[in-house]
């Protein structure tokens, strides 16, 4: 999988969209700034720093989704995986809500700080055991057409990227 494409072509990606549709939201697990700098910027009331806090921001997330709401998940790959999984299985998985989970440092991208930001391949094993939960790897052929069918899709999608 290493023709993935980055964490900021996947979010300017989804930015277009973001744009016009107002009940989309943004939780960012206390990361990504530079990335995430014209959400922010332009949609302070759609844009939330939940911190180092994955298994709460994956709740906060199914409640939203469950008032209309259409959350978007931007977290690094370990800790929106693993540390958040129960939360993915029962919140999101089981009731198939509607919210979109961008995982960042795919195919250990991040090994610069340590085997901790890091999963190989295995977080598309332990998402693939979430039945419900569609899985993309948006690569630079793909990428209109995978963020517009994540999007698109009335259920959670999982998108990975560098």
């Amino acid at each position: 999988m290493t023709n993935l494409v980055s964490k900021q072509e996947v979010m300017e990606e989804i930015y277009n969209y973001f744009e016009k549709d107002k009940k989309m939201v943004l939780l960012a697990g206390d990361m990504g700034f530079s990335v995430l700098d014209l959400y922010f910027l332009n949609y302070e009331n759609r844009t939330f720093n939940t911190g180092i806090n994955e298994q709460a921001t994956v709740g906060m997330a199914a409640g939203m989704s469950m008032t209309g709401l259409k959350p978007i998940i931007y977290s690094q790959i370990p800790f929106i995986t693993m540390r958040a999984f129960e939360q993915l299985r029962y919140d999101v998985n089981e009731h198939k809500l509607n919210i979109k989970i961008v995982g960042v440092g795919a195919n250990n991208y991040f090994k610069m700080l340590g085997r901790s930001h890091c999963m190989d391949e295995d977080d598309i094993q332990l998402i693939s055991l979430l039945k419900n939960i569609l899985i993309i790897s948006p690569s630079k052929d793909t990428l209109k057409k995978d963020i517009k069918k994540a999007l698109d899709y009335n259920g959670p999608v999982y998108l990975r990227s560098l």
